[in-house]
């Protein structure tokens, strides 16, 4: 009697258990967490400027674009401020440590060269 109640409860403890899955299918994934983005920014790696061009270092899983980011300038007092926003997320699954770096043409946002720029995104370190 003492078998059957005990096989009871042991099988009424398994079925109540929850199980849950991780399929890592054996590759170690990168996981990580930024503290302090400001207004929900895309963090940035780095920034600089090369040339004619702002260079922006940015996470990335392998499939990150310039075309992935919306880009908005506001020029005041002859200051351009940029601002980076992702419009869509990197789904795919390489491990890209260092980030992508994307280039944007000042140009096209109205900086002459030599203009004064300040970007508002947050930064992170990869």
């Amino acid at each position: 009697m003492k078998c059957l109640s005990l096989a009871a409860v042991i099988a009424l403890g398994l079925s109540t258990s929850a199980c849950v899955i991780i399929d890592s299918d054996g590759a170690r994934h990168d996981v990580s967490v930024t503290k302090g983005a400001s207004d929900g920014l895309e963090p940035l790696q780095a920034m600089r400027v090369d040339r004619d061009d702002l260079v922006v270092r940015v996470s990335s899983n392998g499939c990150t674009r310039p075309e992935d980011f919306a880009v908005e300038s506001q020029r005041r007092d002859g200051l351009t401020s940029f601002t980076f926003t992702r419009k869509r997320p990197d789904n795919c699954r390489a491990l890209v440590a260092e980030g992508v770096e994307l280039r944007y043409p000042l140009e096209t946002f109205g900086v002459e060269r030599g203009g004064r720029i300040r970007v508002r995104n947050p930064l992170a370190r990869p």
